[in-house]
């Protein structure tokens, strides 16, 4: 399978998407999804404490995790865990929440419906003085797709100003986190690789946006209630300051080689559309006006296996043994790295 259909799976799958299997038989057949916590708390009561009855700590639950899920609907492993808690009472899911061992009793309801999930837990260590841990979310599973984001430049209180506009590449509507279908939809923030992208760390702007691959998901604000979010699996820069016009295209090298020329030896994909592959014989980066450095950057990410993501046009040209299909990109992107990398 060549790299640009891995990509499209990404694309239109889920962030993350992994198959672990931790034990077998009612998890032989089952399902992983990457999901973000739309909402969720968490409670802790110690076992002991210098005043009876203890008191409990209440703290609320956000974050993202990993959920296996059996196929028939009945069970529900989270092989990975990265929740936040505020305050933080230092609590992650459980890998199995239904097992009991070392005395630790732990036990799940959930219900899983569309890309919606629900669940209420616990994890009861008292036994061994340990505390009672009791857990409830709503969390939805994160569809990656392709979009462009601009920061926000109003002036007025945040979260509702000074986020990003952001909205899919090659459609017209875009699904905002209230539900609605607009020309773009504002988000409060954009998390990428675990902590949040500034606008002030990357020169772009309303012409040149980024480019991200991910999901607007909902999330309640105490103070102006609910909000869109983007949720980034990647993040790319545009090579230079021109405005992308163009219809947006994932290329890749399909790792065929020729005796002669034209030699069709890459594959080009329409973002956020259909699975269709077009084979192209040249990829023309240079009229773009980048500069060479980036465009080394981007030859060498095609050469090494590496999705480029350009907008542009397909040409035809002549050459020594017929008609070749050439893309001449007018716009490209290349990678950043996550935010705890930089």
């Amino acid at each position: 399978m060549n790299i640009v259909i891995q990509t499209v799976k990404c694309i239109v799958g889920c962030i993350g998407l992994c198959l672990v299997v931790i034990s077998p038989g009612a998890f032989a057949q089952s399902n992983t999804y990457s999901f973000a916590v739309v909402e969720g708390r968490v409670v802790v009561t110690p076992a002991w404490c210098r005043v009876n009855p203890c008191a409990p700590t209440t703290a609320r639950l956000s974050g993202n995790f990993v959920a296996q899920i059996s196929a028939a609907g009945d069970r529900i492993l989270f092989p990975s865990s990265s929740v936040t808690t505020s305050p933080d009472v230092y609590f992650q899911l459980p890998t199995d929440p239904d097992d009991d061992s070392g005395g630790v009793v732990r036990d799940i309801a959930f219900t899983f419906v569309g890309d919606d999930i629900k669940a209420t837990g616990y994890v009861d260590s008292r036994a061994f003085d340990g505390p009672l841990i009791e857990y409830v979310f709503a969390a939805r599973v994160i569809r990656s797709e392709v979009f462009s984001a601009r920061p926000d430049y109003r002036k007025c209180a945040a979260p509702l100003c000074g986020g990003y506009f952001v909205k899919l590449v090659n459609q017209k509507l875009t699904r905002c986190a209230d539900g609605s279908l607009q020309e773009e939809c504002y988000v409060a923030s954009v998390t990428y690789g675990g902590g949040p992208l500034a606008a002030t760390a990357h020169s772009f702007n309303n012409r040149t946006p980024l480019l991200l691959i991910g999901a607007i998901l909902p999330k309640n604000d105490d103070h102006v209630g609910r909000l869109g979010i983007f949720v980034a699996k990647d993040a790319y820069r545009s090579a230079t300051q021109v405005s992308a016009t163009e219809t947006f295209y994932a290329v890749n090298n399909n790792g065929i080689m020729c005796i002669t020329t034209p030699c069709f030896s890459y594959d080009q994909l329409v973002l956020n559309g259909t699975s269709r592959i077009t084979k192209l014989s040249d990829v023309n980066l240079e009229l773009s006006g980048a500069v060479p450095d980036d465009i080394a950057e981007a030859q060498a990410l095609l050469a090494n296996g590496g999705v480029l993501y350009a907008a542009g046009k397909n040409q035809k040209y002549r050459d020594f043994a017929g008609t070749g299909l050439r893309f001449v990109a007018q716009q490209f992107y290349l990678p950043l790295k996550p935010a705890k990398a930089q």
